[in-house]
Order: C-alpha cells, then structure tokens, then sequence
C-alpha cells in the first residue's frame, strides 16, 4: 500500500476534517487527526488528492493489519429521507467540522436478505463520497472544480449507444480505460443524470458554503447523495446494539445498483492507438508497482509521461444491470515485432510518487490508483461472440446421445506482464468451454474470442483424464498459459491431463456478410464427430 511521506508510521486516522488551499494555489488539501499506538495525538493534512486513502479509524503508513471494526450491512429504500447537517447555519466553523448523514436502514444478510432489525445508521458524507467517487487521484480533484467533467469529457448519445470522446485536456490516465470495470464505474458517473448531479454537487457546495480566512479558502466537506434506490451496503464501524446504532467508518461495498444507462457505451480518445496485429498498443496499466510501498509526496509534481500504479484499498460494486462499455479508435499501427508481448514498459518503479495533477515537467512520477473491484455479473454481454461456435454445438448435439451437457464461458486472467487477456477494444477475451460426456469419455472443447486477431486460434477437443481435476485446477492452468504463451495452446499441458486432445479448424466466414454458412457449420459440426470417432 502508498506511504504519506510526512506521516509517521501506523497513525490511526481519528478525524478527518475541513478542506483548504491558499488562494493563489490550485491543490486542495484536507485536515487530519492522528493518533499513534501511544494514544498520543497530532494534527496534519494531505492533500485531497489522497482521499481514497482517507478512512476513518484506519491507519495510515501501516506496518501491520489491524481490525476495521464492526462489519454490518443494510439495504436502503433511498437517500430521499436521509437527514444531513449540510445547510445548518448554526453549526461552529472548525478545523474538524465534519457532515453527516442520518437515517433509518435495514439490516440484511450475506446474501441480501432482510433481518428483522432496522438500524440508526450515522454515516460521514466524505466517506459516502470517498467511496462512491473519489478512487483515482483525478477523480477526487476533479469533484472540487466546477465543470470539470464537461471540460474533459464530450457525450453524444446516439440512437444505439453513447460516445464518450475523451478531449485533450483530461489527465485521466488512458492507461485506466483497458480496465472494463474502471469504464463501467466512470460511465455511471458520466451518464447517469442522478450521480453526475452528486458528483457535481461536491464543487457547487464548495463554492457555496466555502469561506475565507486570511489567504486561505476553507470549506467542511458535504454534498448532495445519489438516490442509490435499493442499494445494499457493506459497511464497517462500530455498532451500539442496545439502541441499534451504527456508526460508519468505512463502505467496502455497494451492491445492487441500478444505473439509468440502458445503451452500450464507447470511449474514444486520440490517444488511444490499436496495434494491426490485435497485439498491445499503448501502455495498457501504467507501470505496477509490484507490491512495493511507494511513498506520496504532498509538495511534488508527478509527471504525465511517467505514471505509477499504485495498490490501495478497493471498494467493490454490483450493478443490477451490466454497463456494456469498449474501446474505439480510428488510429492504428504496426506491431513492433521485436517488443515482447507485454504490459509493462519497464519495472523500474521508484519510491516516491506524486497524485498531483500531472504535468510534463514533474520532478517524479505521477501516481494513479484504481480503488473499485467492479463484481457485475457480466459474462452475458460476451455471448454473441460465440454464436456460430453455439450453433455447431447444437447441431452436433442433436446428432449424437451426449449427457452432462455444460457450456460456460470464462474470461482469460489479467496476469502482469501480458496483454492478450484483453481484445483490442479493451473488453475480457472470453473462452466458451462444452463440457459431455459422449461414448465413456468426458469431453470438453474450449473456442477463445479472437474476433480481433488475424491468427485465430483453433478450437480445441480434450477427452479429459479426471474431470474433477479439470475443474479444481487445470482449467485455471490451462487460461493462464494461453495468456503467456501469447494466444496459443499449451500443448504440454494437454499431454498430462488428457487421454487424448485435437485441434478443429474454424469453418470459412463470408468476407462479404461476414456470416458462416449453415454448410459450412454442418461441416465444423461433422469434423467434431470425425475427432470424436
């Protein structure tokens, strides 16, 4: 995790307080009460920036793990009744005055279902904030400057999906829009006309209700909250239960979110630069830290053409309906040959970094995180590509008496180093895996998506050895050395865990409709049952 250069080791974040910055400044900073293992107390700042590190009751600069409290979740009607003290004049201004939210919720469990105790949640409004928005170092600066958004981002909706043209002046790091949950979350926050209005809130109060004192500007963090109608929370802080009572510290998680986006969105940028053999094209994740501690310095600029990606605590979303999101560019270019298959430009990664606004000629690098775990079930939007492979499937399996018939699909794991878990538009490569058994044998035929790369790789027919095992842990072996050995099987593998595994040749597509014949699927549906004989 990022170390705050001019924090001590394990302070324990007590309070997290009022926004400031000089008048003829551009960076915001955020008060801070520490307590160390001493139960002895100080008060700093750093900048806002670093917010997503900001949870109240955890420890900055950790040296070990510690507890985060009570862990409890409730499911809420909507944000409508909450209580908030953001308009209550009478509240003293202080260094630490911070807003909260107050309402009703209902306990639930595990699995979402309804307890029968209704709880008083207390629930900071910078933590709602930090952990709906604030989980890259550009989104957090953004939310504090009024039309942020609208300087860096052009939206037309088109009839059948939206476009997002990413304009010159956004710092965004383009690295972030390979990840399709990073482009999920930032499309809801984008489009949906509920959240931009919260989003945009932040800055409209901090113009509002923000005062002068001497050369600074100061402002106590509030805003107005999302609708969030249904959404389950996961959530740790301390929970008084002789009067039901919680007190939020941290949200981990919201689940069952409903966005009011119902078409497919792109995102295109003029940086964005697709290589013509379907291989990497620009850096996709920024240089990765590799589980180093790398230390953010508050008075630094980091450099634009050198950014970090640094681990921090995520917070994780489900959304009830599955954004459809990709990449698209009108730019292309030939695939160095000689440059090996991979992410990273280099693992030179240094120790001290910067969440400053990113500029050419910053004196270290620039630092970006990636703080959502996006969890929505998603594998649906990848079904079409396999529609022909399904098709074959079907025909053969009206032809032959198979049982224990399964089809699954799985996405390729990103792992550091290699790109091909990616297509070219930034979404998973998915592999659809058959599962039978058919004349004794236990059958499974593996088709990766390779729509985007001119060598496509053949469809594979494994009789299985032990299909437990299969599913335990060779499958898993299996998609992961299709991505380091750049798309291609591994045929070692195959040699030990089946008794027997054949390649089977795609049919011919027509150039012209793009469309496989039902002759030749008959055909891809016959050399399956040849293998099989």
């Amino acid at each position: 995790m990022a170390k705050i250069s001019h924090i001590s080791k394990d302070m324990k974040i007590k309070k997290i307080g009022t926004l400031f910055k000089k008048h003829n400044a551009t960076n915001w900073a955020i008060n801070l009460g520490l307590e160390n293992e001493s139960k002895s107390t100080e008060t700093t700042y750093t900048n806002f920036s670093n917010a997503k590190l900001l949870r109240k009751n955890s420890h900055i600069n950790p040296t070990k793990e510690y507890p985060k409290g009570y862990n409890l979740r409730f499911k809420i009607t909507s944000t409508q009744d909450w209580i908030s003290s953001t308009n209550d004049s009478n509240l003293p201004k202080s260094r630490f005055l911070e807003h909260y939210f107050l309402f009703d919720a209902v306990r639930v469990d595990q699995f979402g279902q309804p307890l029968s105790e209704t709880i008083k949640v207390k629930l900071p409004q910078f933590e709602l904030a930090r952990s709906l928005f604030f989980y890259t170092p550009y989104l957090a600066r953004s939310a504090i400057l009024e039309n942020s958004l609208s300087v860096d981002f052009y939206i037309v909706s088109n009839p059948d999906h939206y476009l997002i043209n990413i304009l010159p002046a956004c710092s965004y790091p383009i690295s972030h829009f390979n990840d399709v949950g990073i482009r999920r979350i930032l499309s809801w926050i984008l489009i949906d006309p509920d959240i931009r209005q919260s989003f945009e809130s932040i800055s409209q109060f901090c113009t509002q209700y923000g005062y002068d004192v001497d050369q600074y500007r100061i402002w106590s963090f509030c805003f107005n909250p999302p609708q969030l109608n249904g959404v389950i929370f996961d959530a740790y802080g301390y929970y008084k239960a002789e009067t039901s009572e919680f007190f939020v510290n941290e949200i981990s998680g919201f689940e069952r979110i409903s966005s009011r986006i119902s078409k497919e969105v792109e995102f295109y940028s003029d940086k964005f630069i697709e290589s013509k053999s379907g291989g990497k094209g620009e850096n996709t994740s920024g240089t990765k830290n590799n589980g180093k501690e790398p230390t953010i310095k508050d008075d630094e600029e980091g450099n634009s053409d050198d950014v970090q990606i640094i681990d921090v605590v995520t917070t994780h979303f489900d959304f009830l309906e599955a954004i459809e999101t990709r990449k698209t560019t009108k730019k292309s270019r030939l695939k160095n040959n000689g440059v090996k298959d991979q992410d990273l430009p280099s693992s030179n990664a240094t120790s001290e970094v910067s969440t400053n606004e990113p500029i050419s000629e910053g004196t270290i690098p620039s630092a970006e995180f990636n703080g959502v775990e996006d969890e929505t079930e998603d594998l649906h939007l990848y079904l079409d590509r396999f529609s022909a492979f399904q098709q074959m499937i079907n025909l053969f399996c009206e032809e032959n008496p198979v049982k224990n018939f399964s089809f699954q699909l799985h996405k390729l794991p990103n792992i550091q180093g290699h790109s091909k878990y990616i297509k070219t538009d930034g979404n998973p490569r998915c592999v659809a895996e058959v599962s039978f058994r058919l004349n004794q044998q236990n059958i499974v035929i593996l088709e990766v998506d390779t729509s985007d790369n001119k060598k496509p790789l053949s469809t594979r027919v494994l009789s299985i050895k032990d299909l437990n095992q299969w599913n335990q842990a060779d499958r898993a072996k299996v998609l992961e050395l299709v991505v380091t050995q750049c798309l291609r099987w591994p045929k070692g593998i195959f040699k030990k865990i089946c008794f027997k595994n054949s390649t089977l040749n795609h049919p011919r597509m027509n150039i012209k409709s793009q469309k496989i014949s039902d002759q030749e699927l008959i055909g891809w549906a016959n050399r399956m049952f040849n293998i099989l004989l």
